[in-house]
């Protein structure tokens, strides 16, 4: 088959999934064209990126940082924008992330019959009636773990259009040399400073979890107003559990920053309310780390329980202590979990894997539309 034009929609500007699949689709022989919210002027409107995929920022008001909650009031403005674009040359697929770029890749499609495919989103409360509707009028429908098509069944989406095609992890990140400093056992967890993120769960286990410290990190790419504030009532949380000196946290990481934390670290746990990506818990698994995370979500898939690491309830704070203690005792068994979860990214989670398996949803997101 020849390559296929695929337009990559998402309504967050700089979101690692959508550039990891535009390079991998680049690899693969398709030419890809990431429409994304222009969120700086010293951004140019239109470029070519060294990967060979296309990207367009898309002026939305002004170009500066917003708020997802101000994004939404351009969302026929982003529709009206495709519309032009696809008038003059259609892609074959148009894939969105995101529930308001699944909303406006819906409108723009609509006279050039140009198929959506959309990866499920879980937004805030107030917009599950729009994820709903753009789910159930989408060609075909990307779930990101089991958990996930078991609630689009319950939106009413036909399993007959879902297909779980899980986070693609690029390896190539992982081949440095590790790091880690004697003394202390050093853990880490990475992800947002929101709400649901579970990192108090985390903070309160290390009372009970000896000989080893906690780093906390936000990359920088999750950073909204709420994480500044967020960081500082965790430092004080474990003030107040007498684990300060053990415990920090950093507000901003850089992809390089996260790159070292890693090489670095000796075990990941990662204890969020839900997680339907399990990206940072793939990319320490890809990096030879055992992870430790709460059974739910796009986790439950990614961590083998016994095998690449272990699986806990979420929120149960003693559980997490003993399950800790355990594997800070025991390096073997650390380095054994490690192992097995590199493998395990390997053979599932490589970006050649996930976009071989995306393509084939293209296909039949083609066929159902023809």
């Amino acid at each position: 088959m020849t390559g296929m034009r695929i337009a990559l929609v998402t309504s967050h500007a700089g979101r690692t999934a959508v550039t990891g699949l535009a390079r991998a689709l680049v690899r693969g022989g398709h030419d890809a064209v990431v429409y994304t919210r222009r969120d700086a002027a010293r951004l140019a409107e239109r470029e070519r990126t060294p990967d060979g995929y296309e990207v367009v920022r898309v002026t939305l008001g002004q170009a500066r940082p917003m708020s997802e909650d101000a994004a939404w009031s351009y969302t026929n403005e982003l529709a009206r924008f495709l519309h032009r674009e696809w008038n003059e040359r259609p892609p074959h697929i148009a894939h969105t992330h995101g529930t308001m770029a699944g909303l406006a890749a819906l409108l723009a499609a609509r006279e050039q019959k140009v198929p959506v495919v959309h990866t499920h989103d879980e937004p805030d409360p107030e917009r599950e009636r729009v994820e709903r509707l753009v789910c159930r009028h989408a060609a075909r429908v990307v779930a990101t773990s089991n958990d996930q098509v078991t609630g689009l069944c319950r939106m009413g989406v036909p399993r007959s259009r879902i297909t779980v095609v899980p986070a693609g992890v690029d390896d190539r990140e992982s081949t440095g040399t590790t790091e880690r400093r004697p003394g202390l056992v050093s853990l880490l967890g990475i992800g947002e400073l929101r709400s649901g993120h579970g990192f108090d769960t985390v903070v309160a286990a290390m009372a009970d979890v000896r000989d080893a410290r906690l780093v906390i990190a936000a990359p920088v790419e999750t950073l909204d107003r709420r994480t500044s504030q967020e960081a500082r009532r965790l430092r004080q949380f474990a003030v107040q559990f007498g684990v300060g000196d053990r415990v920090s946290v950093v507000g901003a990481a850089t992809r390089a920053d996260v790159i070292g934390l890693l090489r670095s670290a000796d075990l990941v746990v990662t204890t969020p309310r839900q997680d339907p990506a399990g990206v940072f818990a793939l990319e320490a698994m890809a990096h030879g780390l055992p992870v430790v995370a709460a059974a739910v979500g796009a986790l439950a898939d990614a961590v083998v329980d016994g095998v690449t690491g272990r699986l806990v309830p979420p929120g149960d704070v003693p559980a997490l202590a003993l399950t800790l203690r355990e594997l800070v005792a025991n390096p073997a068994r650390r380095e054994a979990f490690g192992v097995a979860g590199a493998d395990r990214v390997r053979a599932r989670y490589g970006w050649n894997r996930v976009v071989s398996d995306t393509v084939l949803v293209y296909q039949r997101a083609q066929f159902v539309h023809a």
